[in-house]
């Protein structure tokens, strides 16, 4: 790292790449990249939105994550940064919808549902198995109808994910975030149809979570992000980033000592939402500036609460809930990923609302009462158990929304970007819907890349042989 200053006196500290964000993507690139990179995080900690709290004893994620290992390379490089403390977690979780409660994925546990639902399921889901379609789906309802059928939609899939989206599905893009909707087999949903006691694991059955000893500084996903920072070589928290000047490759920041500049020699890694990188570079083509301002995200408030008594059993690591009039998607039971997250005497529950980013935030003091009265409507409440605290969790962007020409606008504005040095990774700096472990086998990979580049360049440079001079000057640590 090196520091100049600039004619007008401003110094600026030059570093071969920037990362801008230290969410787990740029974390991942960062742990690669070694010295030569500098992290830039805003927050007072890293970890992006892999962030677990803590009220008097009780733990709660910001939002729950399992870990999935997309290859066997994340999977090796994640385990040694964590070690023993990631446990294996297969989640068990349920539906709630209009015709009984089934085992999570709906589609694979129709039996526990009454049983006209079930007749209706199945030769729905045979009518669209057997139809032939001349063009693609339009949008993501399309999408739903034609993978579950008219009635698994109605009681389930159309229900919730209006829930989610908070919009109308046809005006969803049929492409770039139903990463997890594949057509089922009809021999595994027949058996799950017949049988009440299959069970069938989800596509995303392999998960991990982290389960430290007891009484360890940090509980949950954050021991993940921890871990990860603990390995990267020059991270700067409370550091904002204002603008990026393309042409000169400099970095605007905001911190406790005042403003700061950053220059990027090779490249810079953003793990920013897109509009925002956008926005904060200069020059840009209005047209293209104008359009990202317009991509959307929905953002979701988790309430936790910490609630005293006796641990309900068989209650899953979570629920999804499809009725329309309670304000939570799911409500997620925190001790069944880890017991140690709470006193023995109680335990943690945190609930999902999700609301479109561009609406003003509710209340506080108004969501945390509808949430409360919700999750005693649905009786999440075993008998004798009380909720002594409460807090609201706001996760801002969380959910990427596609309408049907944003694919467009994000593959022009990564181009814009790439062509300029800047190079988007992440969830949001893709704009994209993607898993932990996905996001962090492509910072390993950019970084592992970057880092090949960097060492290439450095090895390419001609080394010009200096003649020693008779004084001090020409001692290694002799200083200019």
């Amino acid at each position: 790292m090196r520091r100049h200053t600039n004619k007008a006196g401003s110094p600026i500290e030059e570093a071969e790449v920037l990362i801008l964000g230290a969410g787990l993507a740029g974390l991942s690139a960062a742990t690669m990249i070694g010295a030569s990179a500098i992290v830039l995080e805003r927050s007072h900690r890293p970890g992006g939105l892999v962030r677990t709290e803590c009220f008097n004893g009780y733990w709660f994620d910001h939002v729950i994550h399992l870990l999935y290992f997309p290859d066997v390379f994340t999977e090796q490089r994640v385990k040694n940064l964590v070690g023993p403390d990631l446990e294996p977690c297969p989640p068990a979780a349920w539906v709630e919808c209009s015709a009984g409660t089934a085992r999570f994925p709906l589609q694979l546990h129709l039996a526990t549902l009454d049983s006209q639902t079930v007749v209706d399921c199945l030769l729905d889901l045979i009518d669209v198995s057997f139809t032939s379609h001349k063009s693609k789906p339009k949008n993501f309802e399309e999408v739903l109808l034609r993978t579950f059928g008219q009635t698994m939609c109605d009681i389930f899939f159309f229900p919730y994910n209006r829930k989610v989206w908070k919009r109308p599905l046809s005006s969803l893009a049929a492409s770039g975030f139903q990463w997890n909707i594949a057509p089922p087999e009809l021999a595994q949903v027949l058996r799950g149809a017949l049988n009440r006691q299959s069970v069938t694991a989800s596509y995303n059955s392999a998960g991990w979570y982290p389960r430290p000893p007891r009484g360890a500084e940090m509980r949950g996903m954050e021991v993940l992000s921890r871990r990860l920072a603990a390995n990267v070589a020059n991270l700067r928290l409370q550091h904002t980033v204002k603008a990026i000047d393309l042409e000169k490759k400099v970095v605007m920041v905001r911190c406790k000592s005042g403003l700061k500049r950053f220059r990027f020699a090779h490249s810079c890694i953003a793990t920013l939402p897109l509009p925002e990188i956008v926005a904060r570079c200069w020059p840009v083509p209005k047209h293209l500036s104008e359009a990202c301002a317009r991509l959307r995200h929905n953002r979701v408030i988790s309430a936790a609460f910490s609630i005293h008594g006796p641990r309900p059993v068989n209650r899953g690591h979570w629920r999804y809930y499809a009725d329309e009039s309670l304000s939570f998607t799911r409500l997620i039971y925190l001790h069944e990923f880890d017991p140690d997250c709470a006193p023995q005497e109680g335990w943690p529950l945190l609930a999902e609302v999700t609301e479109p980013a561009e609406s003003p935030l509710s209340p506080r003091r108004e969501v945390l009462d509808r949430i409360q009265a919700d999750i005693s409507r649905v009786g999440a409440l075993p008998s004798g158990c009380r909720i002594i605290d409460a807090h609201l969790l706001v996760i801002d962007p969380a959910y990427v929304v596609f309408s049907p020409d944003d694919e467009t606008v994000v593959e022009q504005a990564h181009a814009f970007l790439l062509a300029h040095g800047i190079i988007p990774v992440g969830r949001y700096g893709r704009w994209e819907y993607s898993s932990m472990g996905q996001v962090m086998r492509d910072g390993f990979s950019l970084g592992e890349r970057i880092s090949s580049e960097i060492r290439g360049l450095k090895s390419a440079v001609p080394q010009v042989a200096e003649i020693p001079a008779d004084n001090d000057e020409s001692r290694p640590n002799a200083q200019p």
